[in-house]
């Protein structure tokens, strides 16, 4: 975090605010965090380490509060900055620095980076955004959707806890979801989103061959810096859809023209109905808990996969990947399964077979196909 704002800072990048750093401490004086110390830092202040994620409290009109991911026993709730307050924010300073990181996942880069705590201004709190962060995902340099918090906290709830929606570069909602649920309504668009975008097209610049998450503040006029992010939730989680992460990878190792990446072509790969499950019971009839239209195969034998018990997953999921590699060039695939799903019958249909007009059309003309046409069964034998 101490470095990112350097580079940042060197670059002089227009539109681009770096949020100002008070103070920088390391495990050789962290015993400098004294209640003087604290209250000779101006207010509204952050602390958090630079080598973690987590144990970030706040200080402002004179209390403490530690409200994300903090030790057991520090208060969550704002309390007077008094010698206990110091203690507290002591307490969790000494278990941040003295904290490996990389040690609790796969997030080995964290190994690398010389512990250090930061106290930085609190622009949510000073009124110069009002909102959380905003997620930009760059692959190749190119800024291609954004997750924006859209729920709005309660008395007690911090905006990192709320709900949040992805949008594409024109500010379009997309039907990607990762890691917290998402709303119903649509939000405004952010008044520094112009500025947001050159900015992230600037700063793509310099991560040609990388994907990356560039967070900044962007909930008032202007834009602030807030982190680069490497892996995502700790790469605990995954996009839904699955084809998300497609679009990362493929765009990362030029398997796409650059010409043809734009908003239009995020909207048209996330929303493509093109691969259609039905699934049908012993007797033939329809089945719409489990029927569905997805944007690619992999988000279609996922689906389907998860219905088949643990040691049959992954023959089905791979048993179905390569029919999909069969039904590729059809511009309407559809995988129809049956009984318990470990039989099904996959086929494509060409255009002139088809005459749709939304996604639920392209499962009643797979239903209609599979009862006229002869396809090949396919079954899954453990």
């Amino acid at each position: 975090k101490i470095r990112a704002k350097e580079i940042l800072l060197k670059e002089n990048i227009p539109n681009l605010n770096v949020i100002p750093t008070f103070a920088v401490l390391d495990k050789g004086n962290i015993s400098l965090v004294t209640l003087d110390f604290m209250k000779s830092i101006p207010q509204p202040y952050i602390i958090k380490a630079t080598h973690v994620s987590g144990g970030v409290a706040r200080v402002y009109n004179n209390t403490y509060s530690c409200f994300k991911y903090c030790g057991d026993k520090i208060p969550l709730s704002p309390i007077p900055l008094d010698e206990a307050a110091a203690r507290y924010a002591y307490a969790q300073i000494n278990e941040d620095i003295n904290l490996d990181y990389s040690s609790l996942g796969g997030e080995l880069q964290y190994k690398y980076i010389t512990p250090h705590i930061i106290f930085e201004e609190d622009i949510i709190s000073g009124g110069k955004t009002n909102t959380d962060v905003t997620f930009w995902w760059l692959s190749g340099g190119i800024p291609l959707f954004i997750s924006q918090q859209c729920g709005k906290p309660l008395e007690g709830e911090h905006g990192f806890q709320k709900e949040r929606i992805f949008v594409d570069t024109q500010f379009r909602r997309t039907p990607i979801m990762f890691n917290r649920p998402t709303c119903a309504d649509m939000v405004e668009k952010p008044k520094s989103w112009e500025k947001q975008l050159e900015v992230m097209k600037r700063l793509g610049k310099l991560f040609p061959r990388e994907v990356i998450r560039i967070d900044v503040y962007g909930g008032g006029d202007e834009v602030w810096f807030s982190e680069f992010t490497f892996t995502t939730a700790g790469c605990w989680r995954t996009f839904q859809p699955i084809v998300t992460d497609g679009v990362l990878y493929a765009v990362q190792y030029n398997k796409i023209p650059r010409e043809v990446i734009n908003a239009d072509f995020i909207q048209k790969v996330l929303r493509d109905d093109s691969w259609v499950s039905v699934s049908l019971d012993n007797n033939g009839s329809h089945l719409t808990e489990y029927t569905g239209v997805h944007p690619s195969p992999v988000d279609l034998c996922s689906r389907l996969q998860e219905y088949a018990d643990k040691a049959m997953k992954e023959t089905l999921f791979q048993s179905c990947i390569e029919e999909a590699k069969r039904l590729s060039s059809f511009p309407l695939r559809c995988i129809v399964t049956h009984n318990n799903r470990l039989v099904y019958h996959s086929f494509g249909l060409v255009a002139n077979e088809l005459d749709r007009v939304s996604a639920n059309d392209n499962v009643i003309v797979c239903l209609e196909g599979y009862r006229r046409m002869q396809g090949q069964f396919i079954i899954i034998d453990g």
